[in-house]
């Protein structure tokens, strides 16, 4: 008499909540966009009663103060130090991993938003610390690079098939357009600087011999994304609070927090010794 012993099973791998709703979130198209009526202004809390002191909020108010510094430094057209650069990444990482829990009872097209912001920090924190310190950091750009890549196909192909929903029940919202076009601009060129690097794995030492304010280029480009970036999840967080509703969110959330400061980046670094991409 043997004793058979039971067949092992693998016990089923667990996947992680945020991951499952990241997932989720991607596929909902069918919640209503905003609201249906999303130019009209609803009161709720005002900017004093947010929850500010906490990691969180003291991160949000650092990364405010930090780029008012740096359009002084603009202006002056003076480059940013390594001290600053360093300073950034860990603000901008402390705000993202300190939002991570409170983000999901949003409506999913916020938490697409957010997600996919998320997985492009991810990359342009990575892509500073590699102009910055290319010799630890310059690596970072190829695992980094997959998950901008695919936050970047989440994010579009989630809004793209919204609005054309939206389209088709005769609820499409033109007013958005400038917005989501003018990200498409600035991602296209992410993916074109993205794919210069890795086709070229020394590229930091052919790249600033012949152009010698690339590295100044990249940093100040990454610097202010990241600002644009956080700035455009604080106005969904307004939002979301009353604090500023409707369609001056809106216009501010569209100029602000992408043409505005990309036009402000561009004129003062047009005279730089540089390319992007």
């Amino acid at each position: 008499g043997a004793v058979v012993a039971p067949p092992q099973t693998t016990p089923p791998l667990e996947v992680p909540e945020e991951i499952k709703d990241i997932e989720m979130a991607g596929k909902d198209i069918a919640t209503p966009h905003w609201s249906q009526q999303p130019l009209k202004e609803v009161k709720g809390l005002t900017m004093e009663q947010l929850d500010w002191p906490n990691l969180h909020g003291a991160s949000c108010m650092a990364s405010g103060v930090l780029f008012l510094a740096e359009l002084v430094r603009f202006v002056a057209g003076l480059p940013p130090s390594d001290i600053e650069c360093y300073f950034a990444a860990m603000v901008y990482a402390v705000i993202y991993a300190s939002r991570f829990d409170g983000i999901r009872p949003l409506p999913a097209h916020f938490r697409v938003t957010f997600y996919a912001t998320t997985g492009w920090t991810v990359y342009y924190i990575s892509h500073l610390l590699a102009a910055t310190n290319p010799a630890i950091f310059a690596h970072w750009v190829y695992p980094t690079g997959i998950v901008f890549l695919a936050s970047t196909i989440y994010f579009y192909k989630h809004w793209i098939e919204r609005m054309y929903r939206h389209f088709v029940e005769d609820r499409f919202r033109a007013y958005y357009l400038p917005g989501l076009i003018g990200l498409m601009y600035f991602h296209g060129l992410d993916c074109v600087d993205l794919f210069n690097q890795w086709l070229d794995p020394q590229y930091w030492q052919h790249v600033p011999l012949r152009l010698t304010d690339q590295a100044w280029t990249i940093q100040d480009v990454r610097l202010t994304g990241l600002f644009m970036s956080s700035m455009a999840l604080f106005m969904i967080t307004l939002h979301n609070k009353g604090v500023l509703t409707g369609g001056r969110n809106t216009l501010i959330t569209v100029l602000f927090t992408i043409f505005v400061p990309a036009l402000f980046l561009t004129g003062t670094h047009a005279t730089l010794n540089a390319s992007f991409p």
